[in-house]
């Protein structure tokens, strides 16, 4: 135990040393391109600003208070600083609603990560329209006793971003999570004092960028308030048995959520489905192997977290992890095109209640459970498509990649016995065409 202890000591000196060394080497400047982005959401934004940082007393008063705070640190105060510090400030707040949807599964039909996301888009965007107005100096700028335990962020102090993306991604997070409301909220304030412990932020960069957070997050709640997930099912039920039929129709109510960024639910709806008896013959004559089962078990068993964590791959490759603006645009634009996707899709699902091939032929048994919803298009195929055409536009170098991925994807629905071939396919081309439109509006905003 003593000897863990000891490595443990070993590894957080050497960590604190390197981030020591690195911070006193020379920072190039910052890019602010971000200050001039369009906030999304925001119906007054203008009305949303801070008051201007302190001046040169109280700002003596918190460097002293800052390095109180960092004559204290201890092993578990760095190993928080460290995990608040990886990646951009949006990474781990994409980390962690994952962990929540698990614990909440119900919440997923609503796509929480959509409007969390759009709030940490928005503030991050003010966040740095502030930074350019006010030009605040990091803590060590101004004293240089201060060593900061890791590399110096490029850009100015005032707002803290880890705060305002705390803060944003909390309070919208407590709103769709209630009863973690506690726990998510005391999270987002031990990321906002970490960075005060880093020796990184003033306390009152902090002060200002929660507010800053939680004046967005309270925008962004209130649209999410009105998304149309509160109506409900009038109870109307396809009673063609040449189509889909079940106990319940999951999702019926998706269609009538409010689109963020396509115009309309049936803006992109495809065309009736044929018959699918040449497609039932393909999927019976289909013979199994180790690699089919593989593929059919890995896509069944995987959802939003696979895209996220591509997305943050992505990200930690091309280095984005200093760019706060540039890394929550990625987050962003990828779940709300995701929110988008799924109201499209099921459009699609419910204009047409596509059969499913378990109950086209009795006799046929799927690879996995069949959800229970209509099959027409693949919620898989087209949600994968969807997203892989987004991250194709940020990361068009490994387009291939993507694009392969979500074809993979949807060949896993087919091989699992729950989707046409017909399904899938029509999936991959809506998803593209929606994924290409809602990336190319965001971007033109």
């Amino acid at each position: 135990m003593l000897m863990k202890q000891i490595i443990l000591s070993i590894a957080i000196a050497l960590t604190v040393a390197g981030a020591i060394a690195q911070t006193s080497t020379t920072r190039k400047p910052a890019n602010y391109e971000a200050a001039n982005w369009k906030t999304w959401l925001l119906d007054n934004p203008q009305q949303i600003t801070t008051i201007a940082p302190p001046g040169a007393a109280q700002s003596q008063a918190e460097i002293k208070l800052i390095k109180q705070q960092m004559s204290k640190l201890d092993d578990k105060k760095l190993v928080e600083i460290k995990y608040w510090n990886s990646g951009a400030p949006s990474y781990r707040w994409n980390q962690i609603i994952l962990g929540l949807i698990d614990q909440d599964p119900q919440q997923q039909l609503r796509m929480p990560a959509a409007w969390m996301d759009l709030a940490i888009y928005d503030a991050t965007i003010l966040a740095w329209k502030e930074k350019i107005k006010y030009k605040r100096k990091r803590p060590a700028d101004s004293d240089p006793s201060i060593k900061p335990v890791i590399n110096m962020p490029l850009t100015y102090s005032y707002p803290c971003e880890h705060t305002v993306t705390a803060s944003a991604a909390a309070n919208v997070l407590a709103y769709f999570f209630p009863a973690k409301a506690d726990s998510i909220l005391l999270m987002a304030h031990a990321a906002s004092q970490s960075r005060i412990d880093a020796g990184a932020q003033y306390p009152s960069d902090a002060e200002a960028g929660w507010k800053l957070g939680e004046q967005v997050a309270k925008q962004i709640i209130e649209k999410a308030t009105n998304d149309g997930s509160a109506i409900k099912w009038d109870g109307k039920m396809n009673k063609d048995t040449k189509k889909w039929t079940g106990a319940y129709p999951m999702g019926i109510t998706i269609p009538q959520f409010t689109p963020i960024v396509l115009r309309s639910a049936d803006q992109f709806r495809l065309p009736p489905p044929p018959d699918f008896a040449n497609d039932m013959k393909e999927l019976k004559n289909f013979k199994q192997n180790f690699t089919s089962r593989s593929t059919a078990y890995y896509w069944a068993n995987h959802g939003p977290e696979l895209w996220n964590d591509l997305a943050s791959q992505k990200m930690f490759e091309y280095r984005m992890s200093d760019d706060a603006p540039a890394a929550a645009r990625v987050y962003t634009v990828m779940n709300v095109a995701y929110h988008e996707a799924m109201i499209a899709i099921f459009d699609s699902k419910y204009a047409y209640w596509g059969i499913r091939p378990v109950q086209y032929d009795s006799t046929y048994k799927p690879l996995i459970t069949t959800p229970p919803f209509p099959g027409y298009p693949s919620g898989h195929a087209a949600g994968a498509a969807t997203v892989c055409t987004v991250l194709a536009y940020f990361f068009p170098a490994d387009a291939k990649q993507f694009k392969a991925l979500a074809q993979d994807c949807a060949d896993s629905r087919f091989y699992a016995g729950i989707h046409f071939r017909t399904d899938n396919e029509s999936a991959l081309r809506m998803g593209e065409t929606m994924g290409k439109y809602i990336a190319d509006t965001w971007m033109k905003k």
